[in-house]
């Protein structure tokens, strides 16, 4: 993201989140990356081509902090695997004036410690909570792959996978469109479904229809979500009722309560006894089960088949959340979602089958970058390394007619008092005042779009 001026930004922590941090700010920010471990901060650096001051060093003893101008730093973030120190340094850098402090939180006990150790003012960011919230959303969309709530919640951003039954197959892009008018609007679809990685073209075009296989990205206002449901998806069988969710993480026990609340039949699998006996208390309506979390006799025992609507898999381990939604699928679980972190894994859990994916990384971030750039921002949305949604309110008149065509401009939210939302777009204008959302297909889109808005 970027500013009409570069923010300073120290952030500490070069991990998967650090790192994929580092790489979105520094492409129009100042940013100083502190680390312990010079390896990481190296191997980061070549991987991404990216411009950045770095600082090795231990950010327990503040004098690796001592050469720098504090004064001209607008925000320092810590998201390092230590809350400890996050929390230690951010409530140094909180007492500098004019820095504002963010942190990243592993665990959920540390959530309220700023306002308990007399610091209300540091921003706390906890993936539990964001990631959760994520994969309820996908819930209330049963038939989308990915369900973001934009636009203060009157917008949904929808991933839909064309699956073989479905009625889609065979319809235009710009039928559909004509069918949405004002409610909802397809806006790009995979060039090539089977690639390794996921990449995004235009559909605007009249002749582009839609075949078995490809994942279209929708804009959908809230209110018309029914609406959308019944048109395309009234033949598929939606009714979610017997949850699996394998791993004792927070965001495993928070899912599970709000899945109880829809009055769902919820199983956990759980490796650690002791936290299992916390989540029997808490969850009094779930059924806790104690093993492996690749072990396909305990799948079979206790109902992963053909009768298991969902399998969560939300252990904070990549690779047993990969192989056990591989095990899902052989055993004929109706759908079932991974969290991961690692890029890399992406492409693997695509190719076993996988219906539906989290990246903490990605959702993470995303709030992030929002939450720095606010007054120029009020969104920006991570669909993947690529692909993401802008949401701003535009100052001036803006015109996108000759810009590239991987940028798209997908809907108007238009008057205060009576709200209009636009979606024929084709002469891409943005009028003063105007509330857009802008989806971008690639970084020399997003970086251009920037440009555009802040000029």
């Amino acid at each position: 993201m970027s500013s009409s001026k570069p923010n300073n930004i120290i952030l500490l922590g070069s991990g998967a989140t650090g790192g994929y941090l580092a790489q979105e700010l520094s492409i129009e920010n100042n940013v100083i990356l502190v680390d312990k471990d010079i390896s990481k901060i190296n191997q980061l650096k070549n991987k991404s081509n990216m411009d950045l001051m770095a600082i090795t060093g231990d950010a327990a003893d503040l004098n690796t902090f001592k050469d720098l101008d504090l004064n001209s730093i607008d925000f320092f973030i810590a998201c390092t695997n230590d809350d400890q120190l996050n929390l230690l340094t951010a409530m140094y850098f909180e007492r500098i004036p004019g820095i504002q402090t963010l942190i990243v939180l592993k665990e959920s006990k540390y959530k309220d410690y700023p306002g308990r150790l007399g610091f209300p003012e540091i921003k706390t960011f906890y993936p539990g909570d964001i990631v959760s919230e994520k994969i309820v959303n996908l819930f209330e969309t049963p038939y989308s792959w990915e369900t973001d709530k934009i636009a203060d919640s009157n917008v949904l951003f929808l991933k839909v996978k064309i699956e073989e039954s479905s009625d889609l197959i065979g319809r235009s892009i710009y039928s559909l469109n004509k069918d949405g008018d004002k409610k909802w609007k397809f806006l790009a679809i995979t060039e090539d479904a089977q690639s390794e990685k996921l990449n995004y073209i235009k559909a605007d075009n009249t002749t582009i229809r839609l075949k078995s296989g490809d994942i279209a990205l929708v804009l959908l206002v809230d209110e018309h979500e029914k609406d959308f449901e019944k048109l395309y998806f009234a033949n598929k069988e939606i009714d979610i009722k017997n949850i699996f969710i394998v791993g004792e993480s927070y965001i495993s026990e928070n899912v599970a309560k709000k899945l109880i609340n829809r009055k769902c039949n919820v199983k956990i699998l759980v490796s650690d006894k002791a936290r299992g006996r916390e989540l029997s208390e808490t969850l009094n309506d779930a059924q806790i089960i104690y093993g492996e979390p690749t072990n396909k006799d305990i799948y079979i025992e206790h109902g992963v088949d053909e009768g298991c609507d969902y399998f969560l898999a939300l252990t904070e381990d990549d690779e047993i959340n990969v192989l056990s939604a591989l095990l899902s699928n052989k055993l004929k679980a109706k759908n079932s979602l991974v969290v991961y972190s690692k890029s890399e894994y992406q492409n693997i859990i695509n190719s076993i089958g996988a219906e539906r994916e989290v990246n903490v990384k990605y959702s993470v971030v995303g709030e992030i970058n929002s939450y720095i750039m606010r007054k120029k921002f009020a969104h920006e949305t991570i669909i993947d390394e690529d692909t993401k949604i802008f949401e701003f309110k535009s100052s001036r008149d803006i015109s996108l007619k000759d810009e590239l065509d991987s940028i798209v401009l997908a809907l108007i939210i238009r008057g205060s008092d009576s709200v209009e939302y636009i979606t024929d777009l084709d002469d891409r204008k943005i009028n003063k005042d105007d509330y857009a959302i802008v989806v971008t297909l690639n970084q020399d889109a997003e970086k251009k779009l920037e440009s555009i808005i802040l000029e």
